[in-house]
């Protein structure tokens, strides 16, 4: 769950910055992918961001994580990630 609460504090952080009031869909799609993809569709998703090869092997190490949540805890994560992109707060 420590895992969970930190992936929706790090979305929240990004959806909700300052800086944009608007959510890259593009993000969106890598976050739904990492949460609901394959490992190579993970990595497709974020080809064309040019990840370096530490971005690249942390980002498989995340997605490693991720896929030993329960699919229960999955589909939270992104009904949460949902609700904080659609709320008063980030608008």
């Amino acid at each position: 769950m420590k895992l969970a609460m930190t992936l929706a504090l790090v979305t929240l952080a990004l959806c909700c910055s300052l800086a944009s009031a608007e959510v890259c869909q593009s993000f969106l799609n890598v976050m739904e992918t990492l949460f609901t993809g394959t490992l190579s569709s993970y990595e497709a998703a974020v080809e064309p961001f040019l990840p370096d090869a530490d971005m690249k092997d942390a980002g498989i190490q995340l997605k490693r994580l991720v896929d030993m949540l329960p699919q229960k805890a999955k589909e939270s994560i992104l009904k949460l990630t949902d609700k904080i992109v659609r709320s008063p707060l980030c608008a």
